[in-house]
């Protein structure tokens, strides 16, 4: 089976800081009130809370809905990526249900993505959102396995507190196009929230 990673999820790790389109992406199911630290090790999740919150518990806010986080800004990257003109996020949250799982969906200039299952944990309305995906791209000849985290927090039409992050877990990348593993992106909305809209 071959999968293209969300064009998102693509353009933030890329070095030159393209965009792909016509992307998929895989389901993997894993549940639990945290992030496990088989998905991403505790001294990751550390760094990653300098730049972004990462929110725990059972009970984490409905979030179904359509978002849009523009403009979107890089808060952190940890290789020391610096770039300023990002294409507008938009993701989706459908199908949320009381085991915490919802799937997911993102894209930047067009709505071509594939939902991908995901993970919603949090408290009240605090939530953060996580996947993983394992990516493969024949015509640039690269894979890699990458997790993805949106978090915030849910105060009636929109979500503030935003943090969007990006890890790096393993990757095949002769011509050094991703970013190596064990890096990370953490970008927000530059205005401080995004709003929802109904799907």
């Amino acid at each position: 089976m071959v999968v293209v990673v969300a064009a998102a999820a693509v353009a933030v790790l890329t070095m030159c800081g393209c965009l792909k389109e016509g992307d998929e992406s895989i389901l993997l199911p894993v549940r639990n009130s945290t992030i496990p630290y088989e998905v991403l090790p505790a001294e990751m999740q550390d760094s990653l809370r300098q730049w972004m919150d990462i929110n725990e518990g059972g009970y984490p806010a409905k979030i179904e809905g359509i978002y849009t986080v523009k403009p979107m800004e890089l808060v952190y990257a940890s290789d020391g990526y610096e770039w300023e003109d990002f294409h507008d996020l938009n993701w989706r949250i459908q199908e949320q249900n009381d085991r915490n799982f919802a799937t997911y969906t993102e894209w930047q200039t067009m709505a071509n993505g594939t939902g991908r299952e995901a993970h919603v944990i949090g408290d009240g309305k605090k939530f953060t959102v996580w996947t993983v995906e394992d990516v493969v791209n024949e015509a640039d000849g690269w894979s890699a396995e990458l997790v993805t985290i949106v978090s915030g927090k849910l105060i009636d039409q929109r979500v503030t507190e935003f943090g969007y992050g990006i890890v790096m877990r393993n990757k095949v990348d002769e011509d050094s196009v991703l970013i190596s593993p064990d890096f990370y992106r953490v970008f927000t909305d530059k205005d401080g929230f995004c709003i929802r809209r109904e799907d």
